[in-house]
């Protein structure tokens, strides 16, 4: 029974590998402001793209190429 739940357990987590990626935007910087207008920047902009908000594997992919052609550079959400 314990390995049945163990190959289960493999399974779900191989079918879950690149359902989602995040994607670095490195000309976006997160900015914010205080109340004396100072201007402050955090970072790049990181955004995560699931494979579930698309109809199909083909236009998730076309997505992704189309961000990286962009300038992004997108890595598998994973290990995260």
């Amino acid at each position: 029974m314990k390995k049945l739940v163990l190959l289960t357990a493999v399974a779900f987590m191989f079918a879950a590998c690149n359902k989602c990626k995040e994607c670095t935007h490195d000309d976006y910087e997160y900015t914010t402001w205080d109340q004396n207008d100072n201007q402050e920047t955090h970072g790049d902009y990181i955004e995560e793209i699931c494979s579930d908000n698309f109809e199909s594997k083909a236009d998730f992919n076309d997505y992704i190429d189309a961000i990286e052609d962009e300038g992004a550079d997108c890595k598998s959400d994973f290990w995260n």
